[in-house]
């Protein structure tokens, strides 16, 4: 979910996510490759995992329906609830999941999406087999995150990270066919440039795509 990795926790840099424009970038440069995968001119109901302040589902904003932003961190989700009343969301709502411990609420969405936020979830597998389950028959997913990270440079700097350090494509491509998703698809949607050991190193997100079968 992030782009940078600094010690603080997710509720004390809420307030000021947005405001680092490196992140909006990346929103808006992995919404730009969903859209190149995905056909949404039906303006499906939208589900974003590990939404954080829902920068994702913002940069998609004229291609969505209803949408539902998922976090576990309540500093996150009170930013969210706030951008959702200013800038008049219709439709939208913030609610706190953590997909570690929760079954997830709602749905059937026609979209689930996630940016950077698979990678911090205790069992990743197990959180797309509940995409595919919150999933619409014919509904898609859309998983931005980090390419496999073996040394775990890119969360160098973030000491207690206890998550994944990225993934295999061919791990996600596997996972996705196995819990009956079609039409699975997996590409570079963008890189993250950010120092690390003292120098600045580049880091790939692919983009996984998939349908859950009519």
């Amino acid at each position: 979910m992030s782009v940078d990795d600094h010690p603080m926790s997710f509720d004390e840099r809420a307030r000021t996510w947005d405001d680092d424009p490196g992140k909006v970038a990346t929103a808006a440069e992995v919404a730009a490759a969903v859209l190149g995968q995905i056909d949404l001119s039906g303006r499906p109901r939208t589900l974003e995992l590990g939404a954080g302040t829902g920068l994702l589902s913002r940069a998609l904003r004229p291609h969505l329906g209803p949408t539902t932003l998922a976090d576990s961190s309540p500093g996150m989700l009170e930013v969210a609830r706030a951008v959702i009343a200013a800038q008049e969301l219709d439709g939208w709502q913030a609610i706190e999941v953590d997909v570690d411990r929760d079954v997830i609420p709602g749905g059937p969405f026609d979209l689930v999406v996630a940016q950077l936020a698979v990678h911090h979830m205790a069992n990743p597998r197990a959180v797309l087999q509940q995409i595919h389950e919150v999933l619409a028959p014919g509904g898609q997913v859309a998983i931005a995150d980090l390419d496999l990270d073996p040394q775990g440079d890119f969360h160098q700097a973030h000491g207690d990270f206890t998550g994944h350090h990225g993934f295999d494509r061919e791990a996600v491509t596997g996972w996705l066919r196995d819990l009956g998703f079609v039409e699975v698809a997996i590409s570079t949607a963008t890189s993250i440039t950010k120092p690390s050991h003292g120098q600045e190193q580049r880091f790939p997100l692919f983009l996984a795509t998939g349908r859950r079968a009519s």
